[in-house]
């Protein structure tokens, strides 16, 4: 089943709701919904990561000017990243659980691991019903820059033609 662009906007919209943080980044990363009816080439990927740089460095310090370096993306599935993603949530369920049974930890200590496992497991479901579903990372061209960023771009089609996009912008040193 393929989605339309408004369900699957919806869909995703109602997921971040619960819990809003990628895993892979070091501070608070929360994924914001788009929708586009053009495609997303490499240029236009660049384009929205240069964007969510400059506003990050703004709300840092409004008086900087900020130049973003040489950037690459890396494509990958969305098997290559959320299978990891969800795997390492699953053993931190585990883990706790284990110490929730011995006594060492309060019950309450689960929700958060169980809502990520949950939030990864949900965006990978509805991303899967899209077409020509990946993910792409923004990363530092030449591996010499100190930029702390990563741009985050899921992306997939929908069956009236859009592109749905949820992107963030990971801090990653």
């Amino acid at each position: 089943m393929v989605l339309t662009a408004g369900l699957a906007a919806k869909l995703l919209r109602q997921i971040l709701v619960d819990y809003n943080y990628w895993p892979e980044s070091e501070s608070d990363s929360p994924l914001s919904v788009r929708r586009s009816k053009t495609a997303l080439d490499d240029k236009a990927i660049l384009s929205r990561d240069a964007t969510m740089r400059r506003t990050a460095m703004k709300e840092l310090d409004p008086e900087v000017a900020y130049k973003a370096p040489e950037r690459r993306i890396e494509y990958k599935t969305l098997d290559q990243t959320f299978k990891p993603l969800a795997a390492t949530a699953l053993l931190e369920v585990q883990a706790t659980a284990t110490n929730v049974q011995g006594g060492m930890a309060e019950l309450e200590t689960l929700e958060i691991p169980i809502e990520q496992s949950e939030y990864l497991v949900q965006l990978y479901s509805v991303f899967k019903q899209l077409t020509n579903a990946k993910v792409c990372y923004v990363v530092d061209g030449n591996m010499t820059s100190s930029d702390p960023y990563t741009g985050l771009f899921i992306t997939g089609e929908s069956s009236d033609g859009e592109v749905i996009i949820a992107q963030s912008l990971l801090v990653q040193t």
